[in-house]
């Protein structure tokens, strides 16, 4: 019988036409690859690679027994992979990527160890889910909860207020919230109003609501509010660890209360299972 592992050798190099990433992905040297090339045509009595001086190339024979073995070796991966995981349970979930690395990620760990038998397999995505046709247990949505079709618990309704690197009210009346005209602001590109009703419930005008340094995620401009860059309006939730960190502060300014909020979603349609209904009860108590 022929070696199994020159075998997956062969493949490798099949589907990857190099045999230095072929023997990458197989964790051995150019020179062990080859030399497995040489074992696998010996005990199969055939010429698999041509050996021209450009590296390995698979010859009409080598290229017949290629399309044999197919994806073979990908399914006793997978196979291997599944039996190593049996006794988990996977727990997918789709949120939006501030809430997972701001606020969800940070605090998962708590939840792994009250479930450790529980895998999870978070996405993030700006669309909405759809929970009865995509392969998602359960989903954390940004709305006012009023979706049909999906059982919703609201974990709570976002605020904004203002928060800036201490360097930028260096020298400034931090009580007087008529300061931050005089300090550039960073927008997010998909909360481009956020500024504007934060300035409107805060009574103030500035020449930047509509212009000023604009990035692609909040998550983005936490980080340029940090490097005093400029002022972010954002949920505090959002920058708690920076704020205790002192990397940002918050002034005592207008918080304004949105109607808008973050909510645990899931398809009644499906069974509760008790990973999603562990991760429902736990997210409340978290939030």
């Amino acid at each position: 019988m022929a070696s199994l592992r020159a075998l997956n050798a062969f493949a490798l190099l099949a589907r990857h036409g190099r045999a230095a990433l072929a023997a990458e992905k197989l964790g051995v040297s150019p020179s062990a690859l080859s030399h497995l090339m040489r074992k696998l045509e010996s005990e199969l009595g055939a010429t698999l690679v041509n050996r021209d001086g450009r590296g390995l190339t698979l010859t009409e024979e080598g290229q017949r027994l290629a399309l044999s073995l197919g994806d073979a070796f990908d399914r006793i991966d997978e196979a291997v992979d599944s039996f190593k995981r049996r006794g988990r349970t996977e727990l997918r979930i789709s949120t939006v990527s501030t809430f997972a690395t701001r606020w969800l990620i940070p605090r998962l760990p708590q939840f792994q160890s009250n479930q450790p038998d529980v895998e999870l397999l978070l996405s993030t995505s700006t669309r909405m889910v759809d929970l009865d046709r995509e392969n998602y247990d359960c989903a954390i949505r940004l709305g006012t909860g009023n979706w049909p079709s999906v059982e919703s618990h609201l974990l709570w309704k976002e605020h904004l207020v203002v928060a800036v690197a201490p360097g930028l009210l260096a020298g400034k009346d931090p009580e007087d919230p008529s300061v931050l005209t005089e300090l550039p602001l960073l927008h997010s590109a998909s909360r481009r109003n956020d500024w504007s009703q934060w300035l409107n419930a805060a009574g103030l005008d500035h020449p930047d609501t509509k212009s000023g340094t604009l990035l692609q995620s909040r998550d983005l401009a936490i980080q340029a509010a940090i490097a005093g860059m400029g002022a972010i309006a954002i949920d505090r939730r959002f920058v708690s660890q920076e704020l205790e960190a002192g990397h940002l502060i918050c002034p005592d300014w207008t918080v304004l209360e949105l109607e808008t909020g973050y909510w645990f979603v899931r398809s009644p349609a499906r069974t509760l299972s008790r990973p999603v209904s562990a991760f429902r009860d736990w997210l409340q108590d978290a939030a």
